[in-house]
């Protein structure tokens, strides 16, 4: 007789703590370049050992964990042939998938180890692991830095369209994107709506990453490039102010003074939308309290829920106006300077 009732409490929660593996497995095989050295038909281990300087008989074993998960299949147990999941990480595939895969270098590994710590402590630990924080750490490992930035933007970039339909442009003849990076959203912005114009707005670093479509053709006419620091001074005024997967980064106290500093420059009843995700109680996946303590734990910042925004902005003396979805990760919080 089979029995029709489902894994125990204990079983699920050790399932759970397996993760790690399931992770550290698909990691390997990122990091191998597996996608990349299978051939679009079936191929031997060999041979694919070879173009991944692998031992055959171990990437043997990785390749036949890898088919567990639906990710290649097993012809034989010496030949592999693509799924979909495994094209799915090729270097060539739409979206950029690998890069995503790629982004925490060992910090990643390193600080998800120390989350009992940090939650003793009620602090970010990356300086006391690494001896710097986050954002100096990447800037003296520039492997690091190049992976983090190409991941970001692969996952990033394609909640553009979805994120551009949602926000609030109508009356904004200027739009500022705030930690722009590459402009990417600033430059699906500009090209969705004809009317506006736009201001890059990032570090003097930052522009060596700025999209050539910002910097020469018919978008760089309603285009300012604008370098400084919002820490310190936001030396423009705008009409929407746009912060994706920017705020998140940092804790309330420094998020408010970023805020205040951009209610000081722009005209009454100018917006500032913040698109990061947004935590609910219940949670309702788990993605968005993970991405929680991964903030906590590389950058010391977080994320926030509705009733957190709120008063953040009116700490800011900001105007708190509601909550849009995308039907992406990111949700739009609106404000509104007074006046």
């Amino acid at each position: 007789m089979t029995s029709t009732t489902g894994p125990s409490p204990a079983a699920r929660v050790r399932r759970l703590s397996n993760s790690v593996q399931d992770a550290a497995i698909v990691r390997a095989a990122a990091e191998l370049g597996l996608a990349d050295a299978v051939g679009d038909g079936p191929t031997p281990v060999t041979e694919i050992a070879a173009r991944v300087s692998a031992d055959p008989p171990t990437l043997a074993r990785l390749l036949r964990a890898l088919t567990a998960y639906g990710i290649f299949e097993q012809v034989t147990p010496d030949v592999y042939a693509h799924t979909e999941m495994s094209r799915a990480m090729r270097r060539d595939h739409p979206g950029g998938l690998i890069h995503t895969l790629l982004t925490p270098s060992d910090w990643g590994w390193a600080m998800w180890g120390r989350l009992a710590e940090s939650v003793r402590a009620g602090r970010c630990l990356f300086p006391d692991v690494f001896g710097a924080d986050f954002f100096d750490y990447l800037g003296e490992h520039p492997e690091a830095q190049a992976r983090m930035f190409r991941g970001m933007t692969s996952w990033s970039d394609q909640m553009n369209p979805a994120l551009v339909g949602a926000l609030p442009l109508e009356g904004a003849g200027t739009v500022a994107d705030m930690g722009a990076g590459s402009g990417t959203l600033l430059r699906a912005i500009l090209e969705h709506a004809p009317h506006v114009s736009g201001v890059w707005f990032d570090t003097e670093a930052t522009l060596a990453v700025v999209e050539d479509e910002l910097l020469s053709g018919p978008l760089s006419e309603r285009c300012a490039l604008v370098t400084g620091d919002y820490f310190h001074e936001v030396p423009f005024s705008a009409d929407l102010y746009v912060f994706k997967l920017t705020l998140h980064m940092y804790d309330d106290e420094p998020s408010e003074r970023i805020l205040r500093n951009v209610a000081a420059s722009a005209k009454p009843g100018a917006r500032i939308v913040i698109a990061d995700p947004l935590l609910q109680d219940p949670p309702e996946s788990k993605f968005v309290p993970s991405m929680d303590l991964h903030m906590l734990l590389v950058m010391g910042g977080k994320e926030r829920t509705e009733q957190d925004y709120a008063d953040l902005f009116k700490r800011a003396g900001l105007e708190f106006t509601g909550i849009t979805p995308t039907g992406t990760d990111l949700h739009l919080t609106v404000g509104r300077v007074p006046g």
